[in-house]
């Protein structure tokens, strides 16, 4: 895969998330329906820490969100056990908008580059980002899947 083609395919999932998060309000954000052990707001931040994690960790790059966010939406974690405020829809959709541009500035000539350790089974920059996107689609999916059903409620 190119990295023009890796890196317009990041674009094109990240559009998809931020429809999602467009379909989301504060009303909505934090309902967590039955047979869900999530929110709308978990996944959005959730999609954004681990791809923080995967793309620039990772790659020996410091990690930019805020220091609350893998203790908020790291796996594992739920909103039943939130002791901390979370960001607002506003402030999730600044992180999101910008850090596939963050991405491609800082990455897009490493994608070769071997990770700092591997991660389950891959070991550059390349496969991490390729990994991203199924990551954060399964993610989207599932919000996909709550709306409706907090729309039925």
């Amino acid at each position: 895969m190119t990295n023009e083609i890796l890196f317009l395919q990041l674009g094109l999932v990240r559009e998809r998330t931020l429809q999602q998060l467009e379909l989301t309000t504060e009303e909505t954000a934090d309902i967590m329906p039955a047979g869900y052990n999530n929110t709308l707001r978990w996944h959005l931040g959730h999609i954004a820490t681990v791809q923080e994690s995967l793309c620039f960790k990772l790659a020996g790059e410091p990690f930019k969100l805020p220091e609350t966010y893998p203790g908020l939406f790291a796996n594992g974690t739920k909103p039943a056990d939130w002791t901390l405020q979370p960001p607002t829809l506003e402030e999730l959709k600044s992180i999101l908008t910008e850090q596939p541009l963050r991405i491609k500035q800082k990455l897009y000539s490493r994608t070769a580059d071997k990770l700092v350790q591997p991660f389950k089974g891959m070991d550059t920059v390349g496969a991490v980002i390729a990994f991203s996107l199924y990551h954060e689609g399964v993610h989207t999916g599932y919000m996909m899947s709550m709306r409706k059903t907090i729309a039925a409620l």
